[in-house]
């Protein structure tokens, strides 16, 4: 390996936690995860630099919130066309999955 080259990678873990708007913890929490993320640099020169970064290597499934919504609500007001969501009020941002990254980076 040279001094040139660089390679890091990150262990980013998170554990269970609750739902916004259970605050008294009284549903399933949003389910912990782990995921790997991996970083490399190459030095061409002392100014010029090109990278890579590869996120979620393992491309895990995962979601990093979650919230509850007024089923109600959603449905819409009676008259109008409603979408069945079920009777679950719970809802989650899922995270990204695999990425991969790369560029150049000029110093002047």
């Amino acid at each position: 390996m040279t001094t040139q080259w660089k390679v890091g990678a990150d262990l980013v873990a998170a554990s269970d936690q609750i739902f916004y708007g259970d605050e008294a913890n009284l549903n399933r929490p949003l389910a912990g995860y782990a995921k790997v993320n991996l970083h490399t640099s190459y030095d061409i020169t002392d100014h010029v630099q090109v990278y890579g970064l590869f996120e979620n290597l393992l491309d895990k499934d995962y979601s990093t919130y979650g919230t509850y919504y007024s089923v109600d609500d959603a449905e819409g007001p009676s008259g109008v066309a409603k979408v069945n969501l079920g009777d679950n009020p719970r809802t989650v941002v899922p995270a990204i999955p695999f990425a991969a990254y790369g560029g150049l980076k000029v110093r002047f």
